[in-house]
């Protein structure tokens, strides 16, 4: 059962919590289907379905994404979109029991909408294995209480910045970056740092960091996991 109390304004986000339910039902097919009926790595399926148009989609709340397919469906697409396909798809299994891919992908479903991020930023801060892990003991606590361990487990984690991760992928240091982009030393050292919240930085900034490391703006933009403003 999905939670009823409404969190924050259902028009303030991606789309409204009459779907929320048919999302994480779908969500949960999708990665049992592709884990233990077609044989994929769960990792590896997380990735792809961020990435893809499908995992967007699915984001953004698109019908035809959250509702119009199952979960079995849904990867078939993903994979049809990718060229990910390997052969022919199985018949999904009958299983009597939710098994923790279902589980992962039905959390990972509500922790998406209830946090109002994508699932890069979600999956960006907690790997889809680490979701996974928490199926033993939490797969019986409530949707609230383990989007709040989410949360608590992103804050502790004192994650990098994406600027600072997109910097150090592209091999150069921030004074480079700061050469690159005319962007000053100090305000990338306090970016990356959370001394400054580059959330809040002006366009010409952003969209100046984001052409030196070759990226697009949204990479730059820092997730905010919050379980305020509740209702």
């Amino acid at each position: 059962m999905t939670s009823k109390t409404a969190t924050r304004s259902s028009a303030a986000r991606a789309y409204s919590q009459l779907y929320l339910e048919d999302a994480m039902c779908c969500l949960g097919e999708f990665f049992d289907y592709a884990v233990n009926d077609y044989g994929a790595e769960p990792d590896e399926v997380a990735d792809l379905f961020e990435l893809s148009r499908v995992g967007r989609a699915f984001g953004m709340g698109l019908p035809w994404a959250v509702a119009g397919k199952s979960g079995c469906e849904l990867f078939i697409t993903l994979s049809q979109e990718l060229r990910y396909e390997n052969g022919p798809f199985p018949k999904p299994a009958f299983r009597p029991d939710r098994t923790p891919e279902y589980w992962a992908g039905w959390i990972s479903a509500y922790a998406q909408w209830r946090l109002d991020v994508s699932f890069e930023q979600l999956f960006s801060a907690v790997p889809f294995l680490q979701v996974l892990s928490l199926y033993s003991p939490w797969h019986e606590a409530s949707e609230e209480r383990v989007v709040q361990l989410i949360v608590d487990r992103v804050q502790d984690a004192a994650l990098e910045t994406q600027l600072a991760q997109l910097r150090k992928n592209l091999g150069i240091s921030q004074r480079e970056l700061a050469h690159r982009s005319g962007v000053s030393l100090r305000s990338i050292q306090m970016y990356e740092q959370r001394n400054k919240d580059i959330n809040k930085a002006q366009l010409t900034t952003v969209r100046n960091l984001a052409r030196a490391l070759g990226c697009d703006i949204e990479k730059l933009v820092e997730p905010v996991f919050s379980m305020g403003d509740v209702a």
